[in-house]
Parts: structure tokens; C-alpha cells; sequence
């Protein structure tokens, strides 16, 4: 496999795994990708939290998917629902 190498960006050695960001312009472990989200690389370090990161955004994705789908129809009704009510004013 490939050992230590030295960065000339950043003046360090880089472990084997490392590779140069040149959007943070440092080398990260691990180097999966540059997450404009996040505002940070993703490595070997912070992969853990950018799972979590990501299962928040889906669980509070299906939260409002589901808040929007079933309880909003419980409080506001449904469009069919609403012109009924206003057809019954009108007599």
C-alpha cells in the first residue's frame, strides 16, 4: 500500500489514507468529501457525526412529511371539506 507522503500545501506528512481539501486547504484522514452543509470535510474523524447529522435531517423530514399528511387534515381539513362549509353558509 502507499505510506506517509509529504504535503507541500500543508507542510505535513499525510498519513496513507489522507488526501488534501483544498476547500478547507488542510489534509484530513479518511478523506470522504468536502460537505458544504456541514461547512467542514468529512473523514475518518467526524464520520459519526455527519451520520447523525444526516439521520436527523431524514427523521425530521418524515416528521414534517407526516405532521403535514395526517395531523394538519385533523386540524384544517381537507379542501372538499372546506368548500362543504362554505356552501352550507350561503342557504
Amino acid at each position: 500500500g502507499r505510506g506517509w507522503r509529504y504535503c507541500d500545501l500543508c507542510s505535513v506528512y499525510q498519513p496513507p489514507d489522507a488526501v488534501h481539501c483544498p476547500e478547507c486547504n488542510v489534509c484530513v484522514e479518511g478523506y470522504d468529501h468536502h460537505c458544504p452543509w456541514m461547512g467542514t470535510c468529512i473523514g475518518k474523524k467526524n464520520f459519526t457525526s455527519f451520520m447523525v447529522f444526516n439521520l436527523t435531517w431524514l427523521f425530521y423530514l418524515l416528521y414534517a412529511i407526516i405532521w403535514v399528511t395526517f395531523v394538519g387534515r385533523t386540524f384544517y381539513g381537507t379542501g372538499a371539506m372546506m368548500e362543504d362549509s362554505d356552501s352550507s353558509g350561503d342557504e
